[in-house]
């Protein structure tokens, strides 16, 4: 099998760093939505509570695995949908859950 000599456009180059980012960030998000706590979350989902904050930390340069990604959203409750909106969207929404309450 021979190289890969595709070449892309910038449009067809995908910013991989983006959507971890916004993944990540739907993770907090939806796990603050559930009131989960990550020291529960962590176990649950197969991973320490101290790699779940790095998952999803702002600064993140880690993504959550496949596995993982699929365990919260089961955990979490929230469509699959909800992890590729815009993460800024959700948190808009769980700042107006916060407010309901």
């Amino acid at each position: 099998m021979g190289r890969n000599n595709h070449s892309y456009t910038d449009e067809q180059i995908i910013d991989y760093q983006e959507i971890k980012k916004n993944l990540c960030q739907n993770m907090r998000i939806a796990q603050k939505l559930a009131k989960i706590k990550v020291k529960d979350a962590a176990p649950a989902l197969g991973i320490e509570p101290e790699s779940l904050k790095r998952i999803e930390a702002p600064s993140s340069k880690i993504g959550p695995s496949l596995e993982v990604l699929c365990g919260a959203i089961e955990l979490y409750n929230q469509s699959p949908n909800f992890y590729w909106i815009d993460w800024e969207e959700n948190q808009k929404l769980l700042e107006s859950k916060k407010e309901e309450t």
